[in-house]
């Protein structure tokens, strides 16, 4: 099992008020100590949001640059970041990865709902190429719109046709990709996108959740 964390949404590392800054860092130090207390290796356990715009984006991402020098290595290393679904695209995102050395975790949910351009793909090899220094398969989060109205929030379950086409895009890329559900009904949510995806066919199950795109 790949244990990760997603610390809560007032971690922000791109803030102007130190005493944020210092309650982000002091949280996430508080994760890094639970990791090693459970004996795992902390290295990219920690998924972020880039955090704030601040009604200047470019200037949001800079001190996201600048605050960065603040954080010791140990706490660098956990990091992993995250697209977000209102702010910052994938390649704002992938921005700052390529430039502090820090993987990207792909949402296809807040692409769809955050892109300045839909086509993402021409992007993959530079979010497959921000976990080069990692020794963890890359990872990527599936969800999908609780509706039309409501298309930032997430649905009680996956819909496996938008969970294909992405797998379908991606198909031979990489040798190995770890897919982190977040849909509302949690795990009876995988138990039942692994019964839609059975009925579909096309994919080589090794077990029961783990599978090849054939």
């Amino acid at each position: 099992m790949r244990v990760d964390f997603h610390p809560d949404h007032f971690v922000v590392l791109n803030t102007l008020d130190k005493d944020i800054l210092k309650n982000s860092l002091k949280t996430l130090s508080m994760h890094e100590a639970l990791l090693k207390g459970m004996e795992i290796n902390p290295e990219h356990r920690c998924v972020l949001h880039v955090g704030g715009g601040y009604d200047d984006k470019e200037k949001a991402l800079e001190q996201f640059i600048h605050n960065w020098g603040y954080i010791k290595p140990g706490i660098q290393r956990m990091i992993m970041l995250e697209n977000d679904d209102t702010t910052f695209t994938v390649k704002e995102t992938l921005y700052l990865c390529e430039k502090l050395g820090i993987p990207m975790v792909f949402d296809y949910h807040h692409h769809l709902a955050n892109h300045e351009e839909r086509e993402w793909i021409s992007d993959w090899d530079r979010i497959v190429s921000s976990w080069d220094h990692s020794d963890l398969p890359i990872k990527m989060h599936i969800s999908s719109p609780r509706s039309e109205k409501e298309f930032r929030a997430h649905a009680d379950y996956v819909d496996p046709e938008m969970f294909l086409t992405f797998l379908n895009e991606v198909k031979g890329s990489v040798p190995e990709i770890h897919c982190m559900i977040e849909a509302k009904q949690k795990d009876a949510a995988l138990f039942q996108l692994v019964r839609d995806l059975k009925e579909r066919g096309g994919l080589k199950w090794l077990d029961q959740t783990n599978f090849v795109v054939e």
